[in-house]
């Protein structure tokens, strides 16, 4: 991935939060750079093991490291953040860039049995309608990948705020309780197709096999999440938006109304 500026970013959050670049990444107000991840062979890390392997990746043709970096641009330390999942447009370098969010890094990860869901709420601003958010649900035998981001406290409550646009305590930092989250070195990773679903009329579940982890898994109680704990996420006659299948304006155009959602805390268990 080649660097270039955060506002010449050509996807805007307000339409759809992806396409995302292709690898990690660490943003300053003129230049996003790419970071390259250096294979860590282990079954799991703790956090500290996390954040200790993360200091010393290095910017894609550079020496430097990520933790030097931060020093010498006087952001937080690695050891004064706390990882995030960027599940929706926080994840997208043009938001971050609205929301003057500089020198997070961010890493690509692997979630096992839970997926991107649509919300069923229209945030107004910027656009008319407006921009669906994205939040989490359980889905038997699914996998996709997201974005792990180690935010500072600012930078946590900034993307909160903007998230329940500066009132209200809709979305809020969340914890995990199911499912499985691990770091991912094979990016793009293809998530199931709608061929590969099954319905029994209750449960939706993948057919098809996963393929197997490039990476340590990471444990749920390590990471935030922040979660829409007001309606919950959509509810297809049953079943679920998942943004791997249903892009953003397809999803308004074709398939959104008013009045159906899935309750918050019956779609994936927290702790």
């Amino acid at each position: 991935m080649s660097s270039t500026s955060p506002r010449a970013w050509p996807w805007t959050a307000s339409s759809s939060p992806e396409p995302y670049p292709e690898s990690a990444w660490i943003q300053s107000p003129d230049e996003i750079h790419p970071i390259s991840l250096q294979f860590i062979e282990k079954e799991s890390l703790t956090l500290e093991e996390l954040l200790s392997w993360l200091a010393t990746q290095q910017f894609e043709g550079q020496q430097t490291t990520i933790e030097e970096w931060l020093d010498c641009n006087d952001f937080s330390s690695l050891n004064e953040r706390t990882p995030f999942l960027l599940q929706g447009e926080l994840a997208n370098p043009y938001r971050l860039a609205d929301l003057r969010i500089s020198g997070m890094p961010i890493i690509p990860v692997r979630m096992d049995g839970i997926a991107r869901v649509w919300t069923d709420v229209i945030d107004g601003r910027e656009i008319s309608p407006g921009i669906h958010h994205v939040t989490l649900a359980r889905t038997k035998g699914w996998w996709e990948t997201t974005w792990l981001g180690f935010a500072d406290k600012k930078q946590a409550l900034t993307m909160t705020e903007w998230l329940n646009d500066g009132r209200g305590t809709n979305w809020r930092w969340s914890t995990v309780g199911e499912g499985s989250l691990s770091l991912t070195f094979d990016l793009p990773i293809q998530s199931p197709n709608l061929g590969d679903m099954e319905w029994d009329g209750e449960i939706e579940s993948v057919s098809a096999s996963p393929p197997p982890l490039s990476g340590p898994e990471l444990a749920w109680s390590d990471v935030k999440v922040i979660l829409f704990t007001r309606q919950g996420c959509y509810d297809n006659r049953g079943k679920l938006a998942r943004c791997a299948h249903i892009k953003q304006r397809q999803f308004h155009d074709e398939m959104f109304r008013r009045g159906s959602a899935k309750v918050w805390n019956k779609i994936l268990k927290l702790v």
